[in-house]
């Protein structure tokens, strides 16, 4: 029995698709960023943004029946393929951090890490 466990689960851990590093983002306060988040097998799949442990409040921004949702200054476009972009607007400089980009699995979700860096402005004077 033992042996039969030990083997499911390594076998579901091969299956599991793997992920690629994580990302690094910068932005200018004021302005917006598009992150690229590309994850294999999850054509299908629900997408997500989160930050901190990505449960409840932490989720920003998913899709559910459509494949283009805005939240307040998050949006998310699915473009179906593994692939989805998600948008932040209006950046402030408390939203420097580490987010994930997710897919919804029937196992166990994968994640990728994306690590934001908003810059402050620059001011003209005259």
């Amino acid at each position: 029995m033992e042996k039969e466990f030990i083997t499911t689960v390594t076998l579901l851990l091969a299956m599991s698709p793997a992920e690629s590093e994580g990302l690094a983002v910068t932005g200018l306060e004021g302005g917006q960023v598009e992150i690229k988040c590309s994850h294999r097998f999850a054509q299908s799949n629900k997408k997500y943004f989160c930050k901190d442990t990505c449960t409840g409040s932490d989720i920003l921004v998913q899709t559910d029946s459509k494949n283009y949702i805005q939240r307040g200054r998050y949006s998310i476009d699915d473009i179906g393929d593994g692939d989805f972009t998600v948008t932040i607007k209006n950046l402030k400089m408390s939203d420097s951090g580490t987010y994930w980009c997710g897919v919804n699995r029937f196992f166990i979700d994968t994640t990728k890490e994306v690590l934001l860096t908003v810059l402050g402005g620059c001011q003209i004077k005259y």
